[in-house]
């Protein structure tokens, strides 16, 4: 999966390279993800959250034509606690990082085409999964760890970029991303539960822009 995203990236930003009248948009700033999560049971009357993580965010948006672009939102890897609720409740379950790349298509609208909107696709990939000892604990095991499965969605875009100076823009970004894994729970090495959690995050980066 992650070997066909990069090829339609790459073919992308091939078959768009000739609009060499339109500026590229290169956007940067930190950005927020804003779970709006849900779970299934762990191990019974039971479930899990995420919380929110922040990291640098940063996007390339190729003109198609002086109305669409086509985006690629990148990011450093983003980190998000997770912890147990109901029978669970503050119990820390464990840490994840990810990293969330999405792309997308952006019709522009306004004076000066300042504001967006957007539609495209989301691959989360988790890169980093570790259980919590309070979880190993509580659990009376001798080793637990975490495993979640790679994500594939929609996701929906507003933006703008406002003029600051003549080569810099005040830029921001407002995404909402369709988000859902299955987290394994892993306990002395063996699966002992398999969990549906629903992320949905919204995502907010604001920051700078600037065409080239």
């Amino acid at each position: 999966m992650k070997k066909t995203l990069l090829s339609i990236t790459f073919v992308s930003t091939l078959s768009t390279s000739c609009f060499a009248d339109e500026d590229w948009t290169f956007r940067i700033g930190p950005a927020q993800v804003s779970p709006d999560d849900k779970s299934g049971p762990v191990l019974g009357n039971d479930g899990v959250t995420v919380d929110s993580g922040a990291s640098l965010g940063f996007s390339l948006a190729v003109p198609l034509n002086n109305k669409w672009s086509f985006e690629i939102l990148a990011a450093l890897p983003f980190a998000h606690d997770i912890t147990g609720t109901e029978d669970l409740a503050g119990l820390a379950i464990g840490e994840v990082e990810h990293l969330p790349p999405t792309f997308s298509a952006l019709y522009h609208f306004g004076e000066s085409n300042n504001y967006h909107v957007g539609l495209g696709l989301n691959y989360t990939t988790f890169i980093s999964e570790e259980s919590n000892s309070a979880l190993t604990t509580a659990l009376g095991a001798s080793t637990t760890d975490l495993k979640l499965d790679d994500s594939t969605g929609f996701a929906l875009k507003f933006g703008f970029d406002i003029p600051v100076t003549n080569n810099w823009n005040f830029n921001g970004n407002f995404y909402y991303m369709d988000i859902e894994t299955d987290a394994q729970v892993i306990v002395d090495g063996a699966v002992a539960s398999t969990v549906d959690v629903q992320i949905d995050p919204w995502v907010m980066m604001i920051g700078l822009s600037t065409q080239f």
